[in-house]
């Protein structure tokens, strides 16, 4: 029997609905990792008990303390699971319907005479959502479309041109998702009266399922979707929604008025997600696939407690999360009625071509300020609770949320210590995407952050002077979380 390799170990894990339980026929998901360091971890105590020759009587198991770490490299779907979970926040989503591997489930039909997708009933489409349709099997029915009129919660129509092909039982990969909205021609104007945002005569913003502190991106690609003026279109951040008006306290730099005239404005927003303190748990499963038979290790009540990110230069983008739980079983045989769900499959981001924005104190970084390297922690302070009768923890105690980090920068200018040195409140925001395909975008925002130590180092001769400043994230007066996190499924 050959030896058990790291190369054939699969991990997965299905969320518990009630801590430390295993659901009943789990729905196991994939994980894609770099390292696993899980373990059970039974924890026990030597008897007391005198001995005549001066030998220890027995060994006692008392408990188990189950949890570890897991590496992993990011990639854009990998991790969403796992920012909810460290966030103890709940993503809200725009309308979408997903097949999720199983035909004509979700996504019923597509019908060329009415340019129409049918769909079960959820989160309703609406005339103007800017659509993108992937996963089926004619060409013509994947790609970007803004919804017509006859869009419904059951029914999200195309339009007739270049019109759709019937498909009567859509794959498991089809995927139908709004990723933003489009107005009326000359309906959507950039303002800066009253601050910057967007106006509408027609379109009512309120309608569009927004959330104030998310990003969105401002300008499609095809002809008469952009503002003529350059500086209008980009990544902006909402402050305040109302009917007829869309307001940014983040906008590229030179934003200025442009009333959209013969345009039909296109907005691409994504899902957001924020702090919040909804804790879930998990029961992680390791198959040991050289073993004959296969070993299952289940590991279970697995909550997160600190997910760190770092972004270095020229590298990948690598996470490693620590996890906290009860307690587990090693089995000779899989748990009754498991399934699998295959992992996402985006590519591995990296720091360099992958990163777009960089923002510091509200403004992209540019000029004589680069930095080297970006790290993001962000800790839950959680406590195993333990009690008389039970050999694994019945719960998990919630602590304070704690958000540091580290940005190592080039010694360009003054600016960045001047905030070190006078406990400046500030800002951080990053975003990570791919550059091609669907262009799918993950940002980070820390809208309130304070710089807690750095100073210039003089390492020695033929080297750049360098400030690795600490920063601490603080609840933001504005917005009333510390972090937010915004995921673009299709950018232009």
């Amino acid at each position: 029997m050959p030896l058990q390799s790291t190369n054939r170990v699969k991990i997965s894990k299905v969320r518990e609905s009630t801590f430390g339980v295993t659901p009943t026929s789990p729905v196991f998901k994939t994980q894609r990792t770099t390292s696993s360091g899980l373990a059970i971890n039974p924890k026990t105590v030597t008897s007391d008990e005198i001995d005549s020759n001066r030998e220890v009587k027995d060994l006692i198991l008392v408990g188990y303390e189950a949890g570890g770490d897991i590496a992993g490299e990011l990639s854009f779907g990998a991790a969403d699971d796992d920012l909810e979970e460290a966030l103890q926040g709940t993503w809200a989503t725009k309308p979408f319907r997903d097949n999720a591997g199983v035909a004509d489930s979700i996504i019923t039909a597509v019908v060329a005479s009415s340019d129409t997708y049918t769909v079960n009933t959820g989160a309703a489409f609406v005339a103007g959502h800017l659509v993108f349709a992937s996963g089926f099997d004619n060409a013509a029915n994947n790609g970007l479309f803004v919804a017509q009129t006859g869009t419904s919660a059951t029914s999200v129509a195309a339009p007739a041109s270049p019109g759709l092909v019937d498909e009567a039982a859509p794959p498991g990969a089809a995927v139908l998702r709004v990723v933003g909205f489009q107005g009326a021609a000359a309906d959507l104007a950039a303002t800066t009266v009253g601050g910057n945002g967007l106006t509408s005569t027609a379109l009512n913003f309120t309608t569009l399922g927004l959330n104030v502190g998310e990003w969105v991106l401002v300008g499609g690609v095809a002809a008469n979707t952009f503002f003529a003026t350059a500086a209008s279109n980009g990544w902006c951040r909402i402050s305040a929604i109302s009917a007829n008006r869309l307001s940014f306290d983040r906008v590229p730099t030179g934003f200025a008025t442009d009333t959209g005239t013969g345009k039909t404005i296109q907005v691409f927003t994504g899902d957001f997600l924020k702090n919040g303190s909804t804790q879930r748990s998990n029961t992680f499963e390791r198959q040991y696939l050289d073993h004959s038979p296969v070993t299952y290790e289940y590991i279970r009540g697995q909550v997160l407690d600190t997910l760190a990110i770092n972004v270095p230069q020229q590298e990948k983008v690598t996470f490693t999360k620590t996890y906290m739980g009860s307690d587990g079983v090693v089995a000779t045989s899989r748990v009754s009625g498991a399934t699998d769900l295959a992992a996402s499959t985006g590519d591995v981001l990296n720091s360099s071509s992958n990163v777009g924005r960089l923002g510091f104190d509200g403004a992209s970084i540019a000029g004589s300020v680069f930095m080297s390297e970006i790290t993001l922690s962000i800790a839950n302070n959680l406590r195993r609770q333990n009690a008389v009768g039970s050999i694994g923890a019945i719960g998990i105690g919630a602590g304070e949320l704690n958000i540091t980090g580290s940005m190592n920068t080039y010694f360009g200018d003054k600016s960045i210590l001047d905030k070190v040195m006078n406990n400046t409140l500030t800002s951080l925001d990053f975003r990570v995407g791919r550059a091609d395909g669907a262009k799918p975008q993950i940002v980070f925002d820390l809208p309130s952050i304070k710089l807690s130590s750095g100073s210039p180092s003089v390492s020695g001769k033929n080297a750049d002077v360098m400030l690795n400043a600490n920063y601490q994230a603080i609840k933001s007066a504005t917005y009333g979380y510390t972090i937010s996190v915004g995921r673009f499924f299709y950018t232009p």
